[in-house]
């Protein structure tokens, strides 16, 4: 590992010739996601490393499958990337598992410590460290409460093959206990599942609640779509899930995600080893509220006065305003 942050230092690749190798993989193409990989570019490139020159960028998508992660993982060993950044919990393990002779940084992990990745938050003795995306869930079904005062059932839509989605599903369940407030799974491992789910749900379901499920995520339209047609308001943990046909979307700006992910790669670029740097939760600070009135109103939705004031992204009338 000596020899890892002395080339580092110099700025050449592990291997010790000429521009640094980074193997990207991300576990399927979808709005959120891509913006993570727009955002660790942006880190890379505001330190001064040019893409195609300093850095060379390997980027792989295992298109939803984990057979396909794990080959992924084995193409960075094999090519012998000098970092592997894996977005999304199913790739993230797949790189942890194979690639254990250099550093792999997370971006969009839920639970890193459950999906064992890492030990604890804060510094661990492995060469894997990243960003923890765990939403706000309790929050979440508060906002419901708000907003749907007569709410007694809520519709989680997940995959049950994503780690991430079951411990967010799970966290719901027991802060809905708390509140007055029932769980009903809506369970999907493909998008035409996940469909065939929300169309077998009672009339008794009252407002569906989306986490940061990824399989949702790439086929928000039609589940947007379908949701409309059953008069089931959507409220979503990721902003870029619910400009598909949510009400309310409260969650992070997954670009600044990005980029404090590539803010991470950076030290490890410039010397730091994976055990020097702490994997943590992304800021608050970077939470947005959504309201799409428009669908609100399809719906017949009252959202209060107050709570748009306090929007960060509003849609009325069909315009986007991000304030």
């Amino acid at each position: 590992m000596v020899v890892v942050v002395v080339l580092c230092m110099l700025g050449v690749g592990i291997s010790g010739f000429g521009a640094i190798r980074i193997g990207i993989t991300q576990i399927v193409d979808h709005p959120a996601l891509n913006s993570i990989y727009d955002g660790i570019i942006k880190a890379l490139e505001d330190a001064g490393y040019k893409v195609g020159k300093d850095v060379i960028i390997d980027r792989q998508n295992a298109q939803g499958n984990m057979q396909n992660a794990v080959a992924i993982a084995r193409k960075f060993a094999s090519d012998k990337v000098d970092y592997a950044v894996a977005i999304a919990t199913l790739s993230a393990q797949a790189c942890a598992q194979v690639i254990t002779d250099r550093p792999v940084v997370f971006s969009s992990v839920t639970d890193p410590v459950g999906a064992g990745l890492i030990k604890k938050l804060g510094k661990n003795t492995s060469n894997v460290v990243g960003i923890s995306d765990m939403p706000p869930v309790e929050t979440h079904l508060k906002l419901i409460k708000l907003v749907f005062p007569q709410a007694r059932k809520i519709g989680v839509i997940y995959n049950p093959g994503e780690p991430n989605s079951v411990t967010i599903t799970n966290v719901a369940k027991e802060a809905a206990s708390g509140l007055n407030l029932t769980v009903v799974d809506i369970p999907g491992t493909t998008p035409s599942e996940m469909i065939a789910a929300l169309n077998s749900i009672g009339p008794d379901v009252d407002v569906l609640y989306i986490g940061t499920d990824n399989t949702a995520a790439s086929s928000m339209e039609a589940i947007g779509k379908a949701a409309l047609r059953l008069k089931k308001p959507i409220v979503a943990a990721d902003i870029d899930i619910a400009r598909n046909g949510a009400v309310l979307g409260f969650g992070f700006n997954y670009y600044q995600v990005g980029i404090e992910t590539g803010k991470m790669l950076v030290q490890l670029l410039k010397g730091a080893r994976p055990q020097d740097l702490e994997s943590r939760l992304i800021s608050p600070d970077s939470l947005m509220l959504y309201i799409n009135l428009d669908v609100a109103k399809s719906l017949g939705v009252k959202v209060s006065a107050d709570l748009v004031s306090r929007a960060d992204i509003l849609v009325q009338n069909g315009k986007e305003v991000v304030k």
